[in-house]
């Protein structure tokens, strides 16, 4: 009986210090990794969340750019963290697509947390010289007369899954032609060696506004406050080709579950703000607040979509 009365005041001291723990997070700096070079939008968007989290918070939240493999390398170190709250990832939509077609060195599936999304923003589709449409009929009209060349900023990148989407639920025939990054990619396009690509918003906004390139729709269920006249592909009938691109924080498998619901507490706080809508908005994205197990259940799906892409399109990690 003396035993279980001790186990049982274990167990309740344990609950109380996860509780206690939960109620003082953070008492000390907090770590956002990075998985990407600085200067590109999860480095731009970590940055923005890390100071909005570090005013709650009343602590440092400490930005660390890990870039490498594709984000593997940063991902992999979240993975292997303490499961305590302070080191954190920020990752896109790229996180589900490397698990389709990359030999990573954790597992996305049990090795994470998903804690929640901050915003989203639609793919755009633009066409060069090499394609002289000016819109979708027009371009759905070339497409079916030829296969077409799409620029990718890598292989197995949001470019390429985006554009397979595309082939798929609208019947058309591509090929890639792979680049080392967005830039390259997007040079060949305006300098008409190849025919499209499925770019960022926004990399794609300054060369659109500069009339350099045409823009022809949006990936999104919704039109973009920042391309108001460009159809999405749900308007087209491409309900299935619905692409987003989208940023969310992840903390490694384990993390005690209080502390997991106070950190999507605190984001949401931040990502229902006006400011953050204005912060999105630059670039064409819109905040995209989720709950703790909407997060998760998103990773998982898309996870499954991008495997089931790859398979079908015969993208493979070289």
């Amino acid at each position: 009986m003396r035993l279980l009365r001790i186990a049982a005041a274990l167990a309740f001291a344990g609950f109380a210090n996860l509780a206690v723990a939960a109620t003082d997070y953070p008492t000390k700096s907090v770590t956002l990794v990075v998985p990407f070079a600085p200067g590109g939008s999860n480095d731009i968007v970590g940055r923005y969340v890390a100071d909005r989290l570090s005013k709650i918070w009343g602590q440092p939240v400490v930005v660390e750019n890990m870039p490498g493999a594709g984000s593997a390398i940063g991902s992999a170190h979240v993975a292997k963290a303490k499961p305590d709250g302070y080191t954190l990832l920020i990752n896109s939509v790229t996180f589900t697509m490397n698990a389709a077609v990359q030999n990573l060195p954790f597992d996305p599936a049990n090795d994470f947390q998903p804690v929640g999304m901050i915003g989203k923003v639609p793919l755009v589709l633009v066409v060069g010289p090499a394609l002289p449409v000016k819109s979708y009929d027009e371009f759905m009209a070339e497409a079916k007369k030829r296969p077409l060349k799409y620029a990718t900023s890598g292989l197995g990148g949001v470019n390429q899954f985006g554009t397979e989407v595309l082939k798929k639920a609208a019947g058309l025939k591509m090929e890639p032609v792979h680049y080392k990054g967005g830039s390259p990619a997007m040079a060949d396009v305006i300098g008409g060696h190849v025919d499209l690509f499925f770019s960022s918003m926004t990399q794609a906004l300054p060369q659109i506004r500069a009339g350099l390139m045409t823009g022809i729709m949006v990936s999104s269920e919704e039109r973009s406050p920042a391309t108001p006249d460009l159809p999405t592909m749900v308007e087209k009938g491409l309900k299935d080709a619905v692409v987003n691109q989208w940023w969310g924080l992840f903390a490694p498998a384990g993390t005690p579950d209080e502390i997991v619901q106070k950190i999507n507490a605190d984001l949401n706080t931040i990502v229902n703000s006006d400011e953050t809508k204005e912060f999105l908005a630059k670039d064409g994205g819109t905040p995209a607040p989720t709950s703790v197990e909407q997060f998760a259940e998103t990773v998982k799906k898309e996870t499954a979509k991008w495997k089931e892409i790859a398979q079908e399109a015969n993208i493979k990690a070289e």
